[in-house]
């Protein structure tokens, strides 16, 4: 029997329902899933239909079949019983069950599926579900679901990014900002929801909110980018008018035309020049617009009419990045006069020559960026004048190089310099250090602070200069420099040739103090070794197997003498002077054993006289002290602290070192560097905790407690990561 008998007894039937009570209904009428489909919207109404499902051969039905069903359902309240009964959407996908709430289910009965927790679980929505179930609802309903904070960000768990597509359908900029702002989305949705408002919209947003992130770039400028990015969305005339009605906020902010249309596409790039004479600019921002145009712009622009400054600016190309222009040396350096926001250049890999022009053009535009790469990625920006500073410095260390020198001699004396040059940034670790002040390699050297990327790329920058090649290693939480192929005398008279390792930062304590480099010229495995702490705790300072499993070669110690006396930093014999001050230290602590009030004093005017500038160069100072003016069995302490505070007067809080003492014959003393001094001041323990305190980060490490407030001596492991014992050995033997 086929589906027309099945209409027949149907229609004579006056319980439609019990046909369907047989288990074997369709197996008696064979007949497709399309017959079945048209029988039922001819003789069922949706309700009905729902109701076959209370018997065993509809329930029995193939998930496909039962899915077919549930498509010509037109009741949205029917379909929704549907949804619930786990009957009828057994083995049904969740894409399947979202298409049905989609087209099935008017917005009222979406809104229901999405407050049921319950259900949305039981069927496996997941938030990619919701988004599309949301957006399938009139603009109005997904406006009301959306100013349900808690159903969207703790029931359906929208992520950012299907918020932002959801309010961007909204009609209401006021509706759409407003609950772009309720959800706090990041900057850049923000931004990019502002750029689709009409031009009023976007204008009275950016001067009434003042909340706009701030990204510290080239020349140090604050500049709110997401403001330039809007504004970017103008149209030429609307730009015009706002540059023009608003010029003090776009100088707070240093926002400049140039890095506003510079992001234009190309077409009104070219109706923005065009229109220039018009603009109510200054002539350098004239200038920096049409220097900073696209070179598709630029072709497509007639100059000939244009003064000879504006000339100048629009022949003038992008560099690569687009960011900033291209300095061509061979021509008038005068053209860049004024130009210096735009400018933005990295001369470690320039001439000699190129170096002198470069040095004019810094005179000519002082303002300009100067900045280094590490890795090839990331930039630090230095000053002209923190610039020609540095070369002038690096020039003096450089030209004391004799043209007889080895490499390795020339090594040893820039290695040697930097030590004493600079010294490891005092505020490492501390919520006010700054990234890029103590990696610009040249403003290290006018500062004199650094850590350890930034000098190793300052020591790697002079080899450079003279010809020695080296690599920037790093082991994920130090850095330091590798040298490839380098030749190293042994103390018999053999030369041997491979890579090795040298670590200027681990150096810098010894080259301060006049000792012998512990870190110069060593192997992977002597470098590893000096990674273990007195604990025994592997610091992994500096751990990478891959490149350095290699650096086999490492400089013996009779050779280092004679390589460092070859150069004057060493006597005839191969003696460093450090071990004369040792000596002195000694010598102090022996005559005043029985003072000891007298002998730190004399301590620290060792340290002042062996080391004048020791306060400026705190952790190699701390470093000195802890291990060898303060550490004698003559002085006996309950507790002995050597570390930083800061003025709590100081608004930069730069850090300060301190001693603090505390020792049944002395009882609890303070002393501090004072940098304009030069020397040690005691203060009562009440004048020292009124005017100095610790940074908050390092009370962090010790959950609030200061180091003289602690009951045992936890003395804060030095920011150089120098070995602790390696000053100490500086005494024994001849080792130093």
């Amino acid at each position: 029997m086929g589906i027309e008998e099945l209409r027949k007894l149907l229609k004579k039937s006056n319980n439609k329902f019990s046909i369907f009570n047989d288990e074997n209904i369709f197996n008696k009428y064979v007949c497709t899933i399309q017959e079945v489909l048209d029988l039922l919207k001819d003789f069922f109404s949706n309700a009905e239909i729902l109701k076959l499902f209370e018997f065993p051969p509809f329930q029995n039905l193939k998930t496909i079949n039962r899915l077919a069903i549930m498509t010509i359902i037109t009741d949205s309240e029917v379909m929704l019983k549907m949804l619930k009964n786990d009957i009828i959407m057994r083995e049904i996908e969740d894409y399947q069950i979202v298409d049905l709430i989609q087209t099935k289910l008017s917005d009222d009965c979406k809104k229901q599926i999405l407050y049921d927790r319950e259900l949305c679980e039981k069927r496996g929505l997941t938030a990619y579900d919701y988004e599309k179930i949301i957006s399938s609802m009139s603009v109005q309903n997904i406006g009301e679901i959306l100013e349900d904070t808690e159903l969207v960000t703790k029931a359906v768990k929208l992520e950012n990014y299907q918020i932002f597509e959801l309010i961007q359908v909204l009609p209401d900029e006021d509706k759409k900002y407003k609950l772009a702002i309720e959800y706090n989305l990041p900057m850049y949705y923000l931004t990019e929801l502002i750029k689709t408002f009409k031009a009023a919209k976007k204008t009275e947003i950016i001067l009434e909110k003042d909340a706009f992130s701030v990204y510290d770039i080239i020349l140090g400028e604050n500049v709110s980018l997401n403001v330039k990015d809007i504004l970017v969305s103008y149209d030429v005339e609307e730009l015009k008018e706002f540059l023009s009605q608003n010029k003090q906020f776009c100088e707070d902010r240093h926002i400049y035309p140039y890095s506003i249309v510079s992001k234009m596409d190309v077409s009104r790039q070219v109706e923005f020049a065009s229109r220039l004479q018009e603009m109510d600019l200054t002539l350098v921002e004239k200038q920096e617009v049409l220097a900073m145009l696209s070179e598709e712009a630029k072709e497509e622009i007639d100059s000939s009419e244009f003064p000879k400054e504006l000339k100048n600016a629009i022949s003038m190309q992008r560099n690569k990045f687009g960011d900033r222009i291209k300095i061509d040396f061979e021509r008038d350096l005068e053209d860049y006069r004024g130009l210096d926001r735009v400018i933005s250049v990295n001369p470690t890999e320039f001439t000699d020559e190129k170096r002198k022009k470069f040095i004019e053009l810094c005179h000519i535009c002082p303002n300009m960026a100067v900045y280094n790469l590490i890795n090839d990625i990331a930039s630090f920006y230095s000053t002209t004048k923190e610039y020609i500073e540095g070369e002038e410095w690096i020039s003096s260390v450089l030209d004391k190089l004799e043209p007889t020198y080895s490499k390795l001699q020339k090594i040893a004396v820039i290695d040697n310099a930097i030590g004493k040059k600079i010294s490891y940034s005092p505020d490492f670790a501390t919520e006010v250090f700054n990234s890029n002040n103590c990696r610009a390699i040249w403003r290290i050297i006018s500062s004199g602070y650094g850590i350890c990327n930034g000098i190793a790329s300052l020591e790697q920058y002079m080899f450079n200069r003279v010809g020695i090649e080296s690599k920037l290693v790093s082991s994920g939480n130090h850095s330091f420099l590798k040298l490839d192929d380098i030749e190293l005398p042994l103390e018999n008279g053999e030369i041997v040739k491979g890579n090795t390792i040298l670590d200027p930062t681990w150096n810098l304590v010894l080259h301060r103090f006049e000792g012998k480099p512990s870190h110069f010229c060593i192997n992977y495995e002597q470098a590893r070794a000096s990674d273990i702490d007195p604990k025994g705790k592997d610091r992994k300072c500096h751990k990478n197997d891959e490149q350095l499993k290699n650096a086999t070669l490492s400089l013996d110690t009779p050779s280092l003498r004679k390589l460092f006396a070859s150069v004057g930093l060493a006597n005839k014999e191969g003696k460093f002077p450090v071990k004369e001050t040792i000596e002195l230290s000694k010598a102090i602590h022996q005559t005043f054993a029985n003072n000891p009030s007298e002998n730190i004093n004399k301590q620290f005017l060792l340290l002042a006289k062996v080391c004048p500038e020791f306060a400026k160069c705190q952790n190699e100072s701390m470093k000195f002290l802890s291990d060898i003016f303060l550490d004698d069995e003559n002085l006996q302490y309950n507790r002995c602290v050597v570390n930083r505070v800061y003025d709590r007067a100081d608004a930069e809080r730069r850090p300060i070192m301190y001693v603090y003492i505390d020792s049944a014959e002395l009882g609890k003393r303070f002393y501090f560097a004072d940098k304009e001094e030069g020397r040690f001041i005691e203060l009562s323990p009440e004048e020292f905790t009124k005017r100095f305190e610790c940074y908050d980060k390092d009370l962090e490490e010790t959950k609030g407690i200061r180091p003289w407030e602690e009951a045992q001596e936890q003395i804060k492991e030095d920011k150089v990561s120098q070995t602790p014992n390696e000053i100490a050995k500086a005494g024994e033997g001849t080792d130093r």
